[in-house]
């Protein structure tokens, strides 16, 4: 009976021991756990704080990219109008070559003038010659030479004459419309145009005021 006794409280004992030692490791695991949870929960505080920051951090550098946009385009405003106020302040070099250009356009008019006059002097001397002709050879060969001659002439240059008129006239429209008009113009400066080159027929027109 003894022996039985002892046998079960030794049993007993183990199985105590035993859970005693379940006890204690559940004990080292649940502080473990808990200094994880304490850990974790303070590196998670530390994140939030992080996220926190870069969230205020984020703000204030998309206002700043904005800030930096406007000023950007502010600047480009400037430069624009610095450029443009540039340009119109230089206004003395497009003036200057206006005139100087005007000058060039000048001294070419006038020598077309000259070589026009002496077109036209020529082409006189050439009619006169074809009447003193007709009057001393009639209506040979070398007169109708010459008569084909001068009715070839003006169509040769009639390109060319219409480009200079068509010019001429633009210029003299956009500056003198409101002054003088076509009409204005009597019959017998149409009726010169026919028989004299513009140049002498302007000079004798105005010529006659």
């Amino acid at each position: 009976m003894q022996n039985g006794a002892i046998a079960v409280r030794m049993g007993s004992s183990l199985k105590s021991e035993a859970i005693s030692h379940d006890i204690e490791a559940l004990e080292r695991d649940l502080a473990d756990l808990r200094a994880r949870v304490e850990d974790d929960g303070a590196n998670f505080a530390a994140l939030e704080q992080q996220i926190a920051e870069l969230r205020e951090n984020l703000l204030q550098t998309r206002e700043t990219v904005a800030e930096r946009e406007a000023r950007l385009a502010e600047k480009h405003r400037e430069l624009e109008q610095a450029k443009r106020l540039e340009t119109l302040s230089a206004y003395e070099d497009d003036l200057r070559s206006q005139r100087e250009a005007g000058e060039r356009a000048a001294a070419a008019a006038t020598a077309f003038l000259a070589t026009l006059d002496a077109y036209d002097d020529a082409t006189l001397n050439v009619r006169k010659l074809l009447e003193e002709m007709r009057a001393a050879f009639g209506h040979d060969e070398r007169v109708s030479e010459v008569e084909l001659a001068l009715q070839e002439e003006p169509l040769r240059l009639l390109g060319t004459w219409e480009a200079v008129m068509a010019a001429t006239k633009w210029r003299l429209n956009m500056r003198f419309e409101d002054t003088v008009e076509a009409e204005e113009f009597p019959d017998d400066l149409h009726d010169l145009g026919r028989d004299r080159g513009p140049t002498r027929l302007l000079k004798e027109y105005f010529g006659k005021s």
